[in-house]
């Protein structure tokens, strides 16, 4: 039996007495190293909750900032990709205007670029997009270099700019590509032949402009005693556009100019017919090459020349840059030879 006894500070009040067996007294004991054990692991591991809330915290900040930056490099991702395009499609059409130019430029392939410092970032990702930037910088560069000296040879040859057949000879958004340039089978006689030009379905009496400045050399129906090939285009008019160009407008139905005539790039020359061999109303649209003075006039895909109009496959056919074989098309006749 343990005795227990309880004074109070008050000398006036009664001293009490508690009495223990000596199994109450050793599970008060171990009650006691129990608590105490808590109280000594509430006093080690309170700093180290407080550590973990802050932590959690902490990291919870991170995480918000890591998704913010993760959206951000998406935009800058999406934003490299898009001026990617943009470069391609400036390339391209630079390209263009110096092929139909006939402007040399050696740097048309963009190459010889300077090498990408390499960048100080950890993220896969960003260092690729940082370096995308980087090149797409250094393209730039090079097309506005070359897009200096196509101004300034347009600017020496203004002549020759204006005459070039390089828009649309048909308003855009009125007709459908039925029949490219190249190899293909004839809808009249079902053999293979090669197709001189393009073929633009349109609505009957749908306007035909001209595709550069130039003269009207031939206005009307080839007579079929005089030349076969040429009275199946039906009424047709025949540009001259200097030294480099000629330009054919098929199967019309109305036409509008004369020979003789001088007419802008832009003018009226006529309207979509069905005249001649033809199935259906539609354009027939040529561009002949003069290489060189005196040569016969070849036909090259007209597509190469159109710059307010982008083709499906725009960049093969720039790539291909197609002319007719010899003899796979209709020469000029006579009577226009001497333009």
């Amino acid at each position: 039996m343990y005795e227990i006894q309880y004074h109070p500070a008050d000398i006036r009040k009664q001293v009490r007495y508690y009495f223990l067996s000596r199994r109450a007294f050793r599970w008060t004991v171990a009650g006691a190293g129990v608590l105490a054990l808590f109280l000594l692991a509430g006093v080690v591991l309170a700093p180290l909750g407080v550590q973990s809330v802050l932590l959690s915290s902490e990291l919870h900040v991170l995480e918000h900032q890591n998704r913010l930056q993760r959206e951000i490099l998406g935009q800058r991702e999406g934003a490299v990709l898009l001026l990617q395009g943009l470069v391609d499609a400036a390339r391209l059409q630079q390209q263009q205007i110096g092929l139909i130019l006939g402007a040399s430029q050696e740097a048309q392939g963009l190459g010889g670029f300077p090498e990408v410092p390499e960048v100080d970032i950890t993220v896969p990702a960003a260092q690729l997009t940082v370096r995308q930037a980087a090149r797409l910088r250094s393209e730039s560069t090079a097309l506005l270099t070359l897009a200096d000296e196509l101004a300034r040879f347009a600017s020496e040859n203004e002549e020759l700019t204006r005459s070039v057949p390089s828009v649309c000879p048909l308003p855009i958004g009125s007709f459908v590509l039925t029949s490219p340039f190249g190899d293909r089978v004839s809808p009249f006689t079902g053999a293979p032949d090669f197709h001189a030009g393009v073929d633009l379905a349109a609505r009957e009496g749908t306007p035909v402009f001209a595709t550069g400045e130039g003269r009207v050399v031939f206005s009307g129906r080839f007579p079929l005693s005089k030349d076969v090939g040429w009275w199946r285009y039906g009424n047709v008019v025949v540009l001259d556009h200097g030294l480099r160009y000629l330009s054919i407008y098929a199967h019309l139905e109305g036409i509008g100019v004369v020979r003789g005539a001088t007419v802008a790039r832009g003018e009226q020359l006529g309207t979509v017919g069905n005249s001649g061999w033809s199935t259906s109303p539609h354009l027939h649209y040529e561009v002949r090459l003069v290489e060189e003075e005196g040569e016969e006039p070849f036909p090259v895909d007209p597509r190469i020349y159109i710059l307010n109009y982008q083709w499906k496959g725009h960049e093969a056919v720039l790539v291909d840059r197609r002319s007719a074989p010899a003899p796979a098309f209709d020469p000029l006749p006579e009577r226009l030879k001497g333009r």
